[in-house]
């Protein structure tokens, strides 16, 4: 048996606070990996009594091991590179996906072909410290919660592209109540075309969702999508469960769009759906000297409810400083 600070259950339990004693600790580790691939980890991890794998090369196999409402925790080791090439569905209840690993060697879904997708279809699930690649372009969207569930969270993970002309469409569609998505950086091309949207709404579906404290960066256009109109955080009416979006609480991001021409921060407009939350103390910037400061961000207003705008400041081309208001960009 090889021996290594992980050689007991013991050693990453104390690594991870949230895991219950009622939880299994799942592996994921790349099969070609020979120190701590599946053979080496297997020795070190071997099946349960109960028959029960603990080591899997997918996150995939990983979570359709798990048990729902067990609060168990996949652990992706660092370097992990998978090439997805379909579509997941990470859809255990309660269960934690957990990466280590930081930076480019977090680890690293791979998208390749335009239908590649991770759905998260289940409650109470949560995602942490993932890389998430677009390796081709025109990616049609990279993570989506399913609507019906509840209380997902998505932290602190990482969506980017490979190289020139590679993006993805949608980054993250949000389609759950009560999700979380928290401390995540969006990267997309300076020009386009780039990406639509870093995150979407499905319609009123996502009521009570927390967007916090993450970064966005590119240019989101509607050449990279045209269903709904672009931007950072839209919400999407052509693709929706329900049609009154309550409770929204967009706080404290950090959002740079490059779009030279018709540059979008938040498009809550609803399309005459009731639309009611907040949209605080977030920092937006922009390079769009086409288009007024005033049709950067669309509230919802117009339809007698609207996200409210406390304490937004917006930096234009003219390099002037602005404070975001409900109807209008003041100087």
């Amino acid at each position: 048996m090889l021996e290594n600070q992980l050689s007991r259950y013991g050693s990453i339990s104390r690594a991870i606070p949230d895991l219950a004693p009622s939880s299994k600790l799942f592996l994921v580790s790349d099969s070609d990996d020979t120190t701590v691939g599946p053979l080496n980890l297997g020795n070190e991890f071997p099946v349960d009594r109960d028959g029960v794998a603990r080591v899997y090369t997918t996150i995939q196999a990983a979570n359709n091991a798990a048990a729902a409402g067990r609060g168990d925790v996949i652990v992706v080791l660092p370097g992990y590179d998978q090439t997805l090439g379909r579509a997941d569905s990470w859809n255990t209840a309660g269960v934690q996906i957990v990466g280590y690993g930081n930076g480019n060697n977090r680890p690293t879904i791979r998208y390749t072909a335009k239908t590649d997708e991770v759905g998260i279809g289940a409650n109470n699930v949560r995602v942490s410290n993932l890389r998430f690649l677009a390796a081709t372009d025109s990616i049609a969207r990279a993570v989506d919660i399913d609507s019906g569930f509840s209380g997902i969270k998505i932290e602190k993970s990482l969506w980017d592209f490979d190289s020139a002309g590679d993006d993805f469409r949608v980054m993250l569609r949000v389609g759950s109540p009560r999700s979380r998505i928290e401390e995540n950086r969006f990267i997309a091309r300076d020009s386009g075309p780039a990406s639509g949207r870093a995150i979407s709404l499905k319609g009123g579906a996502p009521s009570h969702t927390v967007i916090s404290r993450n970064y966005i960066y590119g240019q989101y256009d509607t050449v990279g999508d045209t269903s709904d109109g672009a931007g950072a955080i839209v919400q999407d009416t052509t693709d929706t469960a329900d049609t009154n979006l309550s409770g929204l609480i967009i706080n404290d991001n950090l959002i740079i769009n490059t779009d030279t021409a018709a540059a979008m921060f938040m498009r809550l407009d609803g399309g005459g759906y009731r639309v009611t939350g907040i949209a605080s103390d977030n920092r937006l910037a922009a390079y769009d000297s086409s288009s007024a400061d005033t049709a950067k961000v669309i509230t919802g207003i117009a339809v007698a409810e609207g996200v409210r705008f406390l304490g937004n400041l917006l930096s234009s081309d003219s390099s002037q400083e602005h404070r975001v208001g409900d109807t209008t960009v003041v100087a």
